[in-house]
């Protein structure tokens, strides 16, 4: 019996509504997007062209952790191993390229959440010319459909795919210049996963972790195809004007 209640408690708490739009805004407010000063951001808006140095780059990955206050269904990233290797794979077609002569993952124990001249002066320590400045926010839309109906019994709970466990993940990330205030170009990317399954044994963690390495595919895809086309030569027609 008290296995029947812990149960009836993870319906209740678990998502016994109906779906919820994610809220976006409030994401994106999470995220540094909301935290670059205007006195920084105002002048990257008339040289949002890519940096274009006159040899391949030296490029830092700096990946944000930091910790905010609980927000209602919005969770901030745990970069693992895996997510910052699965992205420095994405950004390969770079180097490939000769847009970029090498690519590394800063870690310095110094910087504390988003501090943009802390992460632009240890990334010129390493002899970066530029650092990516990535930070992720995911939310997760739990919700049960027809088949909860099962879960008045105990069994239904364990083997009635009755719950909908939808994750949101988004990235935000700014490239800066390592030696000056300089902001290139700012890029966001999505990632979604639906997972189905029974209330007590389907995990959240899981869809978001999904929805994470969707998110970095599509981030790594969109952030290759701006170098390339800050690389490809502007029309004549474009360029006597």
């Amino acid at each position: 019996m008290t296995r029947y209640w812990t149960v009836l408690l993870i319906l209740l708490a678990g998502g016994c509504a109906g779906s919820t739009e994610f809220d976006r805004t409030a994401m994106r407010a999470t995220l540094g997007i909301a935290e670059i000063p205007a006195a920084q951001h105002a002048p990257a808006v008339a040289h949002a062209d890519m940096p274009n140095p006159p040899h391949p780059l030296r490029l830092a990955l700096y990946f944000v952790e930091r910790d905010l206050p609980v927000q209602h269904r919005i969770r901030l990233a745990k970069w693992t191993d895996m997510d910052k290797g699965a992205l420095m794979k994405e950004l390969r077609p770079l180097q490939n390229e000769g847009m970029v002569a090498d690519t590394f993952l800063l870690a310095d124990s110094t910087i504390h959440g988003y501090d943009v001249p802390k992460i632009r002066r240890a990334a010129a320590r390493y002899d970066a010319d530029a650092v990516l400045i990535v930070e992720g926010v995911g939310a997760v839309d739990r919700y049960n459909n027809g088949y909860a109906a099962w879960y008045v019994t105990l069994i239904g709970a364990y083997v009635a795919p009755g719950t909908v466990s939808d994750a949101l993940f988004m990235i935000h990330s700014s490239l800066w210049d390592a030696r000056t205030e300089r902001l290139y170009a700012t890029q966001t990317a999505e990632g979604r996963s639906t997972l189905t399954g029974s209330a007590v044994l389907l995990e959240d963690s899981q869809a978001l972790a999904q929805a994470k390495t969707a998110a970095l595919a599509e981030f790594g895809k969109r952030t290759v195809d701006e170098w390339r086309r800050s690389r490809t030569p502007a029309p004549a027609s474009d360029r006597s004007r």
